[in-house]
């Protein structure tokens, strides 16, 4: 990024500051990698940092910002494109996530920086107020941007944020800018300082700790998209139900009737956005497609924006949904493994040891000895003289073994009948909102399975995890394709009729099946193996796809085989 002070040593004369003039900003741009977005946004970032610099002559500075904040826009949404179009744990979106946090902090403090000096030699002059309206709502937008980026991590949004949100909003309120309209660079419509204010808070104000990364983004859009129908009131009234306190440095609340309102409160609630969300479902399930401002390129999202959608439905509405399901709180070990196949494997190892201990470790056969072999567990042919007890006895010390080495245990403080809430210990980078688990109480032998639905942080920063189980205990088993499949000759099956083999873990009381991304097909067949039993089912529904399984209906056909 330096090379243009390089070429330009004893060539013509330096100016003061490498983005002085119109000329020098124009030769930066030019030397931008524009093939390589992530690395021109990091220059364009670290061109940002010298913008705070006494030798910059005020309108060179916003001349400046501007100029390199309006190049960066395009560099940003590839780079967002990229992220949101990786699994979040993967390296690649953890480097797209952090630059993109690097860039929206660097915007934030060059925009906010400006601001301030502007006005730091006295009262300002009227010209200077659509520039205050300018640099205002760019370091909202900015913060608002990055705090967004925060919750796709589910971290914590330190009080510093709301109080620097509510800070810049003030000080516009006071210069009479803060619903002054502007044009953002990059942007195709007006917004104002209020607006971002609101976008920043409405966004919070969604079920944040209960969607993905990809749900984020959608919330957001949305929240753009129908601001309008969105109430915001200086006092409180019967369509408003939370509160924001400018003064403070806390996210909105709740509001109570009992409470008396303030001078710096703000008041908000869903307004008329519950007819708009309403239509906007009933349109993207008729078209199956998405409006526009919810497209996001390269990423098949039509159904994961549907449920969000449904969600928002419910949780803006007039009267949203209260607990089905009474919780009980308590505190205790729970011992957790993430990674569909090492849970399918927990559950092929409890399953081994009770055939263990019912053959008394004398009439296992070959096969059946094969078929847990492929789960995970292998095990010699015993000695005939070997006790019973000791081949129960070492099945159980393996099992117990390998538990060590895959589980996490976490702290269980509630549950419910249908789910269980918990403090993750250790780390939890790989954590997502729609992963699978496997779960265990202390006490219990067998492993439930369960999906994360809502992540977020407590007042000790500790990550807290909400997780609803699946009805019943999985069953270890194998589902082969009676569809013809394309598959490489190491996967292809040697059973006839059957062209490949999957890993699955069958939900019977729910005649569903979990299995691995990318197993789902529409009415396809199968024959469901479960401990030498061969059942012939056919694939109703696709329930839910999450990030590591799909969840699938399925029905016993009439000619099963047993």
């Amino acid at each position: 990024m330096f090379d243009w002070l390089s070429r330009g040593l004893g060539l013509r004369k330096a100016p003061t500051h490498p983005l002085g003039s119109a000329e020098s900003r124009r030769e930066i741009i030019a030397d931008l990698p524009t093939g390589n977005p992530p690395r021109a946004l990091q220059d364009l970032a670290d061109w940002l940092v010298l913008t705070d610099r006494a030798e910059l002559l005020p309108a060179e500075r916003i001349a400046a910002i501007r100029a390199l904040d309006g190049e960066g826009q395009r560099f940003a949404r590839e780079v967002m494109l990229a992220f949101l179009a990786e699994v979040p744990t993967h390296h690649r979106a953890e480097q797209a996530w952090f630059l993109l946090s690097t860039w929206q902090g660097r915007v934030f403090d060059a925009s906010s920086s400006a601001l301030r000096d502007l006005f730091d030699a006295g009262g300002p002059m009227e010209r200077d107020k659509g520039t205050a309206a300018l640099l205002a709502a760019r370091a909202l937008a900015a913060l608002a941007e990055r705090k967004k980026l925060l919750r796709m991590r589910y971290r914590v949004v330190e009080p510093t944020v709301w109080g620097d949100l509510y800070g810049i909003f003030q000080f516009a309120d006071q210069l009479g800018v803060a619903r002054r309209p502007v044009r953002l660079p990059g942007a195709s419509a007006d917004t104002s300082v209020q607006r971002e204010l609101l976008c920043a808070v409405w966004f919070d104000l969604g079920p944040v700790g209960n969607i993905d990364h990809l749900q984020m983004e959608y919330l957001d859009r949305i929240v753009r998209e129908l601001l309008s129908f969105l109430a915001f009131r200086d006092a409180p009234d019967a369509e408003t139900r939370y509160v924001l306190d400018v003064s403070q440095t806390l996210p909105p609340q709740r509001w109570r009737v009992d409470q008396t309102p303030l001078d710096t409160q703000r008041f908000l609630g869903p307004g008329q956005v519950y007819a708009q969300l309403v239509a906007l479902s009933r349109d993207v399930r008729r078209t199956q497609s998405l409006p526009t401002y919810l497209h996001v390129e390269k990423v098949e999202g039509v159904q994961h924006a549907l449920n969000l959608v449904d969600r928002l439905v419910l949780h803006w509405s007039r009267t949203p949904p209260r607990r089905v399901h009474d919780r009980a709180e308590l505190q205790e070990r729970l011992e957790v493994v993430h990674g569909y196949r090492e849970i399918r494997r927990m559950i092929a190892g409890i399953a081994y040891l009770r055939l263990t201990e019912s053959a008394a470790g004398r009439d296992l056969s070959r096969q059946q000895r094969d078929e847990f072999s492929r789960y995970g567990f292998v095990s010699d042919r015993r000695d005939p003289e070997q006790e019973a007890a000791d081949e129960v006895a070492r099945v159980r010390a393996m099992i117990e073994t390998q538990n060590r080495q895959v589980t996490l245990e976490w702290v269980l403080t509630d549950t419910s009948e249908c789910g269980v809430g918990a403090i993750a210990q250790g780390a939890s980078q790989w954590m997502q909102v729609g992963l699978l688990l496997g779960l265990r109480r202390p006490g219990e032998t067998d492993w439930s399975c369960g999906v994360v639905r809502r992540l977020s942080r407590n007042a000790k920063g500790q990550a807290t995890v909400g997780v609803q189980r699946f009805p019943g205990l999985g069953r270890c088993g194998r589902i082969g394709s009676l569809d013809n499949r394309q598959v490489s000759v190491f996967e292809r099956s040697l059973d006839p009729g059957v062209s490949v083999y999957f890993d699955a873990i069958a939900l019977l009381e729910d005649n569903a099946v979990l299995v691995e991304p990318g197993v789902y097909a529409e009415h396809a067949r199968f024959r469901l193996v479960i401990e030498g039993k061969r059942t012939t089912i056919r694939f109703l529904q696709l329930l839910e796809r999450g990030l590591n399984f799909e969840h699938v209906r399925f029905e016993v056909e009439a000619d099963a085989s047993g």
